[in-house]
């Protein structure tokens, strides 16, 4: 892998992850300097969205009309799935989606999907509890200590 090769991938990817801090560039122009360290976990250069709680917290979440994602930990989410795909990558979370969805999966720890159906239940994450109302879905369980039952105070 020679040196242009190295500029390349430095170039296309823009930040890399070296030693815990997250080192941030432009590529490998000479004139340019040297990258940038940034600390993790700042937003480099993203709008900041502020300390939230509560129900504005939730606003992260992305319900449209093809996906519902819940990503904000701790949260509840109550809504018609209507056909929706849908992923649960938050920790903590209670989801309850009526009616039929597409694709469920929980990625997350600790959390609970209620669905009232599901085309595909697809587990990765840890303890977590999908639970569906109705039909025969495809499972893919390959989390760690989660399940998939029959049951659920979902409606369909």
């Amino acid at each position: 892998m020679g040196e242009s090769m190295v500029g390349r991938v430095w170039g296309s990817v823009g930040a890399v992850a070296l030693s815990g801090l997250l080192v941030a560039g432009c590529g490998t122009d000479p004139g340019r300097g040297e990258p940038e360290e940034v600390e993790p976990g700042s937003d480099l250069g993203q709008e900041s969205r502020g300390e939230e709680s509560g129900a504005d917290a939730a606003e992260d979440n992305v319900v449209n009309d093809e996906v519902i994602l819940v990503v904000d930990n701790g949260t509840q989410v109550h809504e018609d799935c209507a056909n929706r795909k849908v992923v649960v990558s938050a920790d903590d979370a209670v989801v309850v989606l009526d009616g039929p969805c597409g694709l469920v999966k929980a990625t997350g720890r600790n959390s609970v999907v209620e669905v009232g159906a599901a085309e595909k239940i697809v587990l990765v994450g840890v303890d977590n509890q999908v639970s569906f109302a109705s039909g025969d879905p495809e499972v893919v369980n390959q989390g760690r200590n989660t399940t998939v039952s029959e049951g659920g105070s979902a409606q369909y």
